[in-house]
């Protein structure tokens, strides 16, 4: 905005962007105004869908952990725990070919250097 002003200002006068700068600030406002309302408004019906309470609402206590951050922990978890059967399911097993760290690692390298030499 302040380089749209200096430049426009420098053509036309000092003084003479400051209407649609004025204008130009309420619109973008309006604008971040009505996004912002729109998210808040999409994450009370996410909120409502899931069966939470509302945060200000009475009988809401400050320390209460809000059932999606329950759900996404319990989700964490839960993916660890799969993650970590995964790995323990053979020990005794070889592995065969490269982890997939490697084969990321080299992958990246290749790219680099044969694709962009």
């Amino acid at each position: 905005m302040k380089t749209m002003v200096s430049s426009f200002e420098a053509v036309a006068g000092t003084g003479a962007a400051s209407v649609y700068s004025a204008l130009a600030s309420k619109a973008m406002s309006r604008h971040f105004r009505c996004l912002r309302d729109g998210i808040v408004a999409q994450i009370h019906a996410t909120k409502k869908a899931m069966g939470e309470k509302d945060p200000v609402a009475p009988g809401t206590t400050k320390g209460e952990t809000p059932r999606l951050k329950i759900l996404d922990q319990a989700l964490r978890q839960q993916r660890a725990f799969q993650q970590m059967s995964m790995m323990e399911s053979h020990p005794w097993r070889p592995q065969r070919g490269l982890p997939e760290r490697s084969v990321s690692f080299l992958r990246a390298w290749l790219f680099e250097h044969f694709l962009h030499p």
